[in-house]
């Protein structure tokens, strides 16, 4: 009887999901054991998802983009960093908060104002 293929662990395949949803390129999964990676080409930069298994848990190890003879390490919490180096682009940076009145302390006389209006219906 021939070796059946691996089965791909719940976490990798939403791992590949996401990077497909976010690059528009099916990714390519592969299982060896305790190991599983996930490769995503875009271009002439490979994004590998490295993943492990222990004691039945499946989880993100690390995440590299290469490029030629070159790669970039990135953490687990950077993936976003890792897809926007794939695709060639920065990711978004947070919005600025909106500031309402005045820059600065508030000032006394601004406090003395608003704790005396009265409102007469």
């Amino acid at each position: 009887m021939p070796d059946s293929p691996a089965r791909v662990p719940a976490m990798v395949c939403h791992y590949a999901a996401y990077l497909r949803a976010r690059a528009h390129v099916t990714p390519e999964v592969s299982v060896h054991g305790n190991r599983a990676e996930v490769c995503l080409g875009v271009g002439e930069k490979v994004l590998v998802a490295v993943f492990g298994c222990r004691k039945k848990n499946w989880s993100l190890r690390k995440v590299e983009v290469r490029r030629g003879e070159q790669a970039t390490t990135f953490t687990r919490g950077e993936l976003a960093k890792a897809v926007a180096a794939l695709l060639g682009h920065e990711p978004q940076a947070p919005a600025p908060l909106a500031v309402n009145g005045a820059p600065g302390p508030r000032t006394d006389a601004t406090l003395r104002e608003r704790r005396t209006t009265v409102l007469r219906i």
